[in-house]
Order: C-alpha cells, then structure tokens, then sequence
C-alpha cells in the first residue's frame, strides 16, 4: 500500500472539505493510531529488531560509507559534527 501524506491549514475550509470528500469515496483510507510512528512505537520496533540480532535472524545494521573507526570513536566521545564533518575527506563533504 502507498502513503501520502497531506499537511494543510485546518482554517482552511475548501481543503477540509476537498480531503473530506475525497475520503468519501471509498478510494483512500485514513491511518490508523497504529500506523503513526510515535515513539513508543519506535522503541517497540527498535525492541523487536534488538530481539531478532540477539536470537541470529538478523545481523546489526552497519553503517558502511563515511566514518573510519576512529571517526565513529571520536562522533560517539561528543567531539562536534562540525569538527567531524571538516575531518572527512572531501568525496564525503555536504
């Protein structure tokens, strides 16, 4: 299923009225409290996934471009993203 996802003015009553009938005919639906990604829910998938690595269905995610070890050791000690940033090579640079 694909999502969209609308931001509009809720004193806008020509939108309110657009989206309400829109919904109206049965093609779209709205989410649910369940599909909203709120932090609890984050923590739950995050629980879930930490499950799945320590039983060996699933290997801890690796972040493969950008940071050396001793890039990631200096980011994690509190060193600022600046400083990291001017440190990588150029090829990497924003």
């Amino acid at each position: 299923m694909e999502s969209i996802t609308l931001h509009y003015s809720e004193n806008s009553i020509i939108a309110k009225r657009t989206i309400e009938y829109i919904l109206s005919l049965g093609v779209f639906e709205t989410a649910s409290e369940s599909d909203r990604l709120t932090y609890s829910g984050i923590g739950r998938l995050k629980a879930g996934q930490e499950r799945l690595i320590a039983e060996g269905k699933m290997q801890k995610p690796k972040m493969t471009v950008g940071f050396t070890p001793d890039d990631r050791k200096m980011f994690d000690s509190g060193i600022p993203l600046e400083t990291v940033f001017e440190r990588l090579p150029e090829q990497f640079a924003v």
